[in-house]
Parts: structure tokens; sequence; C-alpha cells
């Protein structure tokens, strides 16, 4: 007697999509420069691997962005990378951490 049957759906091998795997490729970017913009930190840390999203958040009261980022690259070699290495943006020395 056959119960259920198995689908070519449920034999797929489906990508590791937890938010834990998430975690392990972000970053934390302190010391921007308020004259900074999402590009600018996109373009910059391009370099070390491919750049899934940017988030500056904003400062409300002073209309900018709060002088720190949220990265998320593709890899987890290349967080390990980046986070090893001093980064300047616009000129200015920024801090980079795993962000764990």
């Amino acid at each position: 007697m056959v119960v259920g049957s198995a689908s070519a759906d449920d034999c797929a091998v489906k990508p590791l999509t937890s938010s834990a795997t998430k975690w392990r490729k972000r970053l934390f970017i302190g010391c921007i420069l308020i004259e900074s913009k999402v590009d600018n930190v996109q373009l910059h840390f391009s370099q070390f691997g491919y750049v899934l999203d940017v988030y500056l958040p904003k400062d409300e009261r002073k209309m900018c962005h709060r002088g720190f980022s949220f990265m998320t690259l593709s890899d987890e070699i290349s967080v390990e990378y980046t986070s090893q290495k001093v980064h300047r943006i616009r000129g200015q020395t920024c801090v980079c951490y795993h962000d764990i």
C-alpha cells in the first residue's frame, strides 16, 4: 500500500537560506563621512566581492545618515578578507567588523 509519493520538488536540493547564513556574510562599517552615499560604500567594497546590499541608517533629526553602515557580501571568504583590511572611503579611514 502506497501512502504518499514523492514529487520532483521534494527531492530537489534547496539552497540554505537561514538567517544564520545571512549574518555570516554581513559587515559593520563605522566612521563613514556624512557626505558619503550608499554608492560610495558599495563601490569601495565591490573590489573585495559581490555586494548584495548596503544599509545606511538615517538620522531623522539631522536629515542624514548616522555615520555607520551594514553591508552584506555574497560569500563568507570575502567577508573575512574584507574585515582584515583598512578601508578609506572618500578619504576617511573607516572601521570594518564582521557583524556576528
